[in-house]
């Protein structure tokens, strides 16, 4: 338990310091595009694309490579690296899991409550604390 503690903290600090980068990286290369971007999170939004598609990728080998014995790669990769990479692949790779196997609607439910129900918490909880801590 505390060696796969460990492989998901590693993953997810190289995750992370690779999602600042591509971050960084990207809205840098798009300045002077601002006209075409205006206020649209370019940054996250490559983030969270490029990190889907490495999931799709990653998912593959392992699931085809790797039997369920080898649940430390799936913590290094999927959970750590990817997850703190953005945690939006492992939202994309749930929902994909879901539809491939055939339930559909559940997995039509999960993107339609993850999405709706995140951002209206986020709502409320900010107008919440805002009252709150004035």
């Amino acid at each position: 338990m505390l060696y796969n503690i460990f492989l998901v903290a590693l993953g997810g600090a190289i995750g992370s310091v690779m999602r600042f980068s591509v971050s960084e990286i990207f809205i840098k290369s798009c300045k002077g595009f601002e006209h075409i971007f205006g206020k649209f999170p370019v940054g996250t939004f490559t983030v969270n694309v490029v990190g889907s598609m490495f999931a799709g990728i990653a998912y593959y080998f392992i699931i085809r490579n790797f039997d369920e014995s080898s649940s430390q790669i799936k913590h290094f990769f999927l959970t750590g690296i990817l997850g703190g990479f953005t945690t939006f692949s492992a939202f994309s790779l749930d929902f994909f899991r879901l539809f491939n196997s055939g339930n559909v609607l559940i997995a039509v439910g999960y993107a339609f409550l993850s999405i709706f129900l995140s951002v209206s918490i986020l709502a409320v909880s900010f107008h919440v604390t805002k009252i709150i801590f004035p």
